[in-house]
């Protein structure tokens, strides 16, 4: 069973979407808004599963501004799928089998363009909603795990403009603090949990 922190965000992101799409046209000078629509590959460094093997959604939608001919910054809003997988080859002492983790991602980045490429590095808030933790006999163990509902994270990015409406993006993305909580229990070794997202987006400039 899924472990159910709030449904709102959903909401929010829907409403927040439907809005860029139905808003009046921004100044094209200054302002410019994107679709997102892409997936991301993860892993999680604690859990002995290795490689970015999960893979979900990130989709959503994305506001730019111009600051100089060069230089902007932009912020989404995006439903990102994260988390974790096992294959054959993984550690056997691992007690994971899948972290299914969905989260309402914000990042704020800083762009710098040259010719038809956007390089880019920034920060982003990223609210869990909800996830799924199966061990590795397949049982359903997401009420034993306890995770922070509220996770910084960094990014790097590139992205290729290869037309008037279209461009492809590559990012990388790491937690800055652990996901999963201290257990303050002095006699146990707290585990840290740190995610890490290779992402691969299209974006569809409006």
């Amino acid at each position: 069973m899924i472990k159910i922190y709030t449904l709102h965000y959903q909401i929010l992101l829907i409403f927040l979407l439907t809005g860029i799409l139905h808003a009046p046209q921004l100044s094209a000078q200054t302002f410019s808004a994107m679709l997102v629509g892409g997936f991301n590959l993860s892993q999680i460094d604690g859990d002995k599963l290795g490689g970015f093997n999960k893979i979900g959604f990130n989709t959503g939608a994305r506001v730019s501004a111009k600051l100089t001919d060069r230089w902007s910054l932009s912020t989404e809003l995006l439903y990102s799928q994260q988390g974790a997988s096992r294959v054959p080859t993984d550690d056997i002492s691992s007690q994971y089998d899948k972290i299914r983790l969905n989260f309402v991602e914000v990042p704020l980045m800083i762009n710098f363009s040259d010719w038809k490429i956007l390089a880019s590095a920034g920060v982003s808030y990223n609210r869990l909603i909800n996830y799924e933790v199966i061990n590795d006999v397949g049982s359903d163990i997401t009420e034993l795990e306890d995770y922070r509902t509220d996770i910084p994270s960094i990014i790097l990015g590139a992205t290729y403009i290869f037309s008037e409406k279209l461009a492809l993006n590559f990012r990388w993305s790491k937690y800055l603090s652990s996901l999963k909580a201290a257990d303050n229990d002095p006699n146990t070794e707290d585990v840290k949990f740190i995610g890490r997202n290779l992402g691969i987006r299209l974006y569809y400039i409006l």
